[in-house]
């Protein structure tokens, strides 16, 4: 093995795919998969943290000694205990909720974490459990065994899955200059998660059994690091099968592999000294491009030598590019559909003028355009093929010859377009659906929260503006950006802030009062703002540009044109008469300024 020239490719593995390798890498060790020692230093406090760490030591410890302390007190049925554990611990919290930004009193966020940390979860699933099966120690067999089943869920269905779905990524990356985020989902896409999960459940005993003898355990962890390997380029191997053949391939490579892992100790080092820093940021993604790079040399070695069962490891064009003739007939329709668009280009051509502004910049159609309209359509068909041109290049994983069946998604010309504009009819629609939603989930939480109806918003009609503003403007201002979801994601949550925020302030100043206050909040500012509500806000964005908006500009396109004005003009005429009368009489009340009473917090 030529160590050198296999650091040599997996720095230009790395170097192509700089954020994509320490993505993956970053998020294994936030799942604690693998990698996990270099975030030792996000439990690092200085001595001038000591101040703030106190104030939540208390509740800090629940995590561990308090709920295990829960679940004996269950067992062992002191159940009056438990419960006045569970009040203390929250007491702490509450008391001790002096921090404005980092709140833990009230929200969604605030619940489930102080649920968590107080075990007040456990205590209420076995309330829950009680009232149906009226026994306490089956409750308490059940508890045990529910969380039992949840760690290895999340153990053998995430982490251990995790490993298989990152290592294929960083194989694709070795040869493909684009490697899609949705190939991240391979276990789902090829239909083999839960096999994938048994399989390596089945390494772990293995492992587990020969731990026991020790010796054998450490010879036996390098017999068996290829299994994610081989799962990544063939799901469907059976378990056994796979774990033979990671043995039959690593003898005779098991102290080159050793020697390999020590050439790391000096950017172990490096990271240990930088407080894991180096570690994120480089030695990580280097190590997952060297052992792709290494098993792609065990792989080729063990094919030339004939080793039994590697006549499974089928998948050819994971590690070189497919021969241009074959993608081609592959992918024959994409190279039709580019055809047709590279023809259709000589004639059609970007719309001018302030129609063609309008559309191209804020996705507004005044009236109808034949120009804009066969821009869009061309524009549209761009968009479907341009993973196809990426394909039939080979710069990108070609899907569709792959030996295991996957759901391609790379060509699809139909379907919803997300980048069309929108006429000013369709938009008001979309503008009275969007409030009238948003009114409806407001009254429908605080009905479930609190067991009342409570008519939300500073209006007296079943309308909330900021949610059909906060659509729209996402729907307008960040029309530029709906080619890139990241961006259009964080774009929303910061408009939408902004938003909320300066309704906030000017409601405040203009009434004299607050219609909605979040301050007990986790993360929040000032009150006005926090973080599960622009966490909505941007997951909603996200829905509202590539799902909702498309969908129901596709269905207001089949009403009636004249039927569907009189019903905006209705609804026009309404809202603007409520907005008139609500700006002397404001909608105000219990649940709606009486914000202290109130845990579901009203829009305006």
């Amino acid at each position: 093995m030529n160590r050198r020239s296999l650091k040599a490719q997996a720095k230009v593995t790395l170097q192509r795919h700089y954020w994509l390798i320490v993505a993956l890498c970053l998020f294994a060790a936030f799942l604690g998969a693998e990698y996990g020692s270099t975030l030792w230093a996000t439990d690092y406090q200085t001595p001038s943290d000591t101040a703030t760490a106190t104030s939540s030591a208390a509740s800090d410890h629940l995590s561990t000694d308090g709920i295990s302390g829960i679940i004996d007190k269950l067992i062992n049925g002191d159940d009056d205990a438990a419960k006045q554990q569970v009040k203390q611990s929250e007491k702490i919290i509450r008391d001790n909720d002096n921090n404005a930004t980092l709140g833990r009193s009230r929200g969604v966020f605030a619940m489930v974490l102080n649920s968590f940390s107080t075990g007040g979860v456990i205590l209420s699933v076995t309330d829950a459990a009680s009232s149906i099966i009226h026994s306490r120690g089956a409750v308490t067999v059940l508890l045990v065994l529910a969380s039992l089943a949840f760690y290895l869920f999340v153990w053998l269905f995430i982490r251990q899955t995790y490993l298989v779905a990152s290592r294929r990524m960083v194989l694709e990356s070795r040869v493909y200059e684009q490697v899609p985020v949705h190939h991240m989902l391979f276990p789902i896409r090829t239909r083999k998660w839960a096999h994938i999960a048994w399989t390596m459940f089945v390494q772990s005993v293995f492992l587990t059994l020969w731990w026991c003898t020790i010796i054998g355990g450490i010879i036996k962890s390098f017999s068996y690091m290829l299994v994610p390997f081989i799962m990544a380029e063939n799901p469907s191997i059976k378990a056994c099968d796979a774990i033979t053949l990671s043995r039959r391939m690593m003898k005779g490579h098991k102290w080159e592999c050793f020697v390999a892992m020590l050439s790391f100790l000096g950017w172990d080092l490096l990271s240990f000294i930088t407080f894991g820093l180096v570690g994120v940021l480089y030695t990580n993604g280097y190590k997952a491009a060297f052992w792709a790079e290494y098993y792609t040399y065990v792989r080729g070695f063990s094919k030339q030598a004939g080793i039994e069962g590697v006549e499974q490891l089928n998948d050819t064009f994971l590690f070189e590019k497919a021969p241009s003739e074959l993608l081609e007939t592959t992918y024959a329709d994409a190279r039709k559909v580019i055809g047709e668009v590279d023809a259709q280009g000589e004639t059609v051509s970007k719309p001018k003028g302030f129609a063609g502004w309008l559309a191209d910049w804020f996705g507004i159609r005044i009236m109808h355009s034949k120009t804009v309209a066969a821009w869009e359509d061309y524009r549209a068909k761009m968009s479907a093929v341009k993973t196809g041109r990426v394909l039939l290049d080979a710069r990108m994983y070609p899907v569709r010859l792959s030996p295991i069946p996957m759901k391609d998604k790379n060509i699809n010309v139909g379907g919803l377009n997300a980048a069309r504009s929108y006429s000013v009819l369709n938009l008001v629609m979309m503008f009275f659906i969007f409030c009238i939603i948003g009114w409806l989930w407001e009254v429908t939480l605080c009905l479930i929260d609190e067991g009342i109806f409570v008519n939300r918003g500073t209006l007296h009609g079943p309308w909330l503006p900021i949610y059909g503003t906060g659509g729209i403007i996402i729907l307008i201002l960040l029309k530029k950006l709906r080619e890139h979801p990241v961006a259009e994601f964080v774009s929303a949550i910061v408009l939408c802030g902004a938003l909320e925020y300066l309704s906030s302030w000017y409601l405040e100043t203009t009434k004299g009062q607050r219609w909605w206050d979040y301050t007990g909040y986790f993360l929040n500012l000032n009150g006005r703002i926090c973080a599960e509500g622009l966490l909505v806000f941007g997951l909603g964005g996200l829905a509202i540009v590539y799902l909702v908006a498309p969908t129901l500009n596709q269905l207001l396109d089949r009403i009636n044109r004249k039927a569907l004005f009189c019903v905006a003009l209705v609804l026009l005429v309404a809202y603007i008469g409520d907005q008139a009368y609500s700006s002397q009489h404001p909608n105000s009340g219990h649940g709606i300024t009486d914000t202290g009473s109130s845990s579901v917090q009203v829009k305006s």
